[in-house]
């Protein structure tokens, strides 16, 4: 969507606030990370405002998601967010060694949605967890830890792996001179 801004590039307003929504399954637009499938559209909400010297931009943006938790594979609903604040400058006027650091102007309008939805993507966790401190699942029996409990865990304790065995010989004699 084009954003006509040209309210405060005239100065009949110093500050306008915006909101709209970007299709993030529309054309060239940034993927989500693999795995996670966005529910809703990006919702956009910000102002542009004119300081006397430059513009400013200040937005938010967010977006629903649905993933599978990387320890215990259970669904996951969330929303990722995002804050975005920029210069405006208009087209002409911004040298090219600097153009990183606004959004430029193209006639009166801002095309933001490729960029929005960019940095909304680089916003989501590298690791998608259903918590903090999800278990996960047991890696013998599959029992998902955070609902249940195995005891896979206290029978490979009492299972000593045949090449350990002499240490574990040395780590007896140790506790019973301990209790001497």
């Amino acid at each position: 969507m084009k954003l006509d801004i040209t309210p405060v590039l005239s100065g009949k307003v110093r500050k306008m606030p915006f909101s709209y929504e970007i299709d993030a399954d529309g054309g060239d637009m940034p993927l989500p990370p693999d795995g996670v499938a966005l529910t809703s559209p990006i919702r956009v909400n910000g102002t542009i405002s004119d300081s006397g010297s430059c513009l400013h931009l200040v937005l938010t943006a967010n977006v629903d998601y649905k993933a599978e938790c990387d320890r215990c594979a259970d669904e996951i609903n969330g929303n990722a967010e995002t804050s975005l604040e920029r210069l405006v400058g208009e087209e002409g006027f911004v040298s090219d060694e600097n153009a990183d650091d606004y959004f430029i102007a193209v006639d009166g309008a801002l095309d933001l949605d490729f960029d929005v939805a960019e940095e909304l993507m680089l916003a989501f966790p590298s690791r998608m967890l259903c918590r903090e401190d999800c278990r996960g699942v047991c890696p013998d029996c599959g029992v998902n830890l955070n609902r249940e409990s195995c005891d896979c865990a206290e029978k490979r304790g009492r299972e000593v792996d045949p090449r350990w065995q002499g240490l574990m010989g040395l780590l007896e004699q140790d506790n019973d001179e301990n209790k001497k």
